[in-house]
């Protein structure tokens, strides 16, 4: 059961990018807290309708086992653990789903174990918060930046019996759902998460830079029974998808994918937007967006369908058009990986049209 529960967690998001797993994390499993504890961090990031937000970054930073943050007011480097990441970004997929590999971190200055987090959109903050543990809900009770933010912020056991999972394979699973309230004064049908402060170091660094998976010990992943990293494609070719396919996209009716074959074939994404932008506005075009893709000429895409590409800039999308023309894909993708990380790069291959 602890096994599938884990593998079916890496099997549905699309970026888990695991390496290897901190076997010190583990030295800590018969203590009550399970400080040090090597931990799968997910959950869904949902609005407060229900519906869950696709292509959001999740960002988390926490102390490691000696209770220090990386950040330039607190620790000096010497003191920094080499096998930590501190900071982690997960992206959120289809369904809402993130996930991290972490460590359980250990309490900082008398506050009660906790990890913090932000939900971002585009660059731009939508919440700043922090997680807490169940068994460290006695503290957490008197801590004064928690106050009485409420249940919403302890992260769930996935298993009743926390201390046999960690017997079993040293990793512990605990589940933080987010709810963002994207609903303005409308009526709300789940609370939102409750707001928390950044604290004093919030990270000096480029959270962009960093995956999710915060241990980098050994690399002995098979031991664990967990997969090596694994790209999941699910977006919808505008060329060739099926009605029934259009059909399950959120606010997708019958006539508006009629309105979706009418303009085929699409040779630009700006094509589609501004055909489908006469009948939806453009919120709503780019809500779509979440769950469609044009398919790319590497020799004649424009700069805003290259940008369709995870992680695809302005500046990179010039450059690779200021490099053509490109002998075949495998080059196109060549060119790319000198500008983006090696999933970005597996993901891009799905866009490309077929030679």
């Amino acid at each position: 059961m602890r096994r599938s529960f884990l593998n079916r967690a890496v099997r549905h998001l699309s970026l888990f990018a695991v390496s290897g797993m901190v076997v010190s994390g583990v030295l800590a499993q018969s203590t009550p807290n399970y400080v040090g504890v090597t931990t799968l961090l997910h959950g869904q990031v949902t609005d407060t309708e229900g519906l869950p937000l696709a292509n959001l970054a999740v960002e988390i930073w926490h102390t490691d086992l000696n209770g220090n943050y990386n950040h330039p007011n607190d620790t000096p480097a010497d003191q920094l653990l080499a096998d930590f990441q501190y900071f982690g970004t997960a992206q959120t997929d289809q369904n809402g789903d993130y996930v991290f590999l972490t460590l359980k971190p250990t309490p900082y200055d008398g506050r009660p174990t906790h990890i913090h987090f932000k939900v971002k959109q585009d660059g731009e903050t939508l919440l700043t918060s922090q997680f807490y543990f169940l068994e460290d809900e006695a503290e957490v009770a008197q801590d004064g930046v928690y106050g009485d933010a409420g249940a919403m912020l302890f992260l769930q056991n996935a298993t009743e019996d926390v201390d046999a999972d960690i017997a079993e394979d040293g990793i512990r699973s605990v589940i933080g759902n987010i709810v963002l309230d994207l609903n303005g004064d409308g009526a709300d049908v789940m609370l939102a998460t409750p707001a928390q402060t950044e604290g004093p170091y919030y990270p000096v660094v480029d959270f962009s830079a960093y995956d999710n998976n915060l241990t980098n010990g050994v690399t002995d992943e098979e031991a664990y029974d967990l997969p090596s990293a694994s790209v999941e494609f699910t977006l919808f070719n505008l060329n060739t998808g099926t009605a029934d396919e259009f059909l399950t996209i959120p606010n997708m009716s019958n006539r508006m994918v009629r309105e979706f074959e009418e303009y085929r074939p699409y040779v630009s994404i700006v094509q589609f937007r501004r055909e489908i932008g006469k009948y939806v506005n453009a919120d709503q075009v780019a809500a779509y967006e979440q769950f469609v893709y044009v398919p790319i000429s590497v020799n004649d895409a424009d700069a805003e369908t290259l940008k369709q590409i995870p992680n695809v800039t302005d500046e990179v999308a010039n450059a690779l058009i200021a490099n053509r023309p490109y002998a075949s894909n495998a080059a196109f993708l060549e060119a790319l990986a000198t500008y983006l990380d090696a999933e970005s790069v597996a993901l891009a291959g799905y866009y490309l049209v077929g030679e």
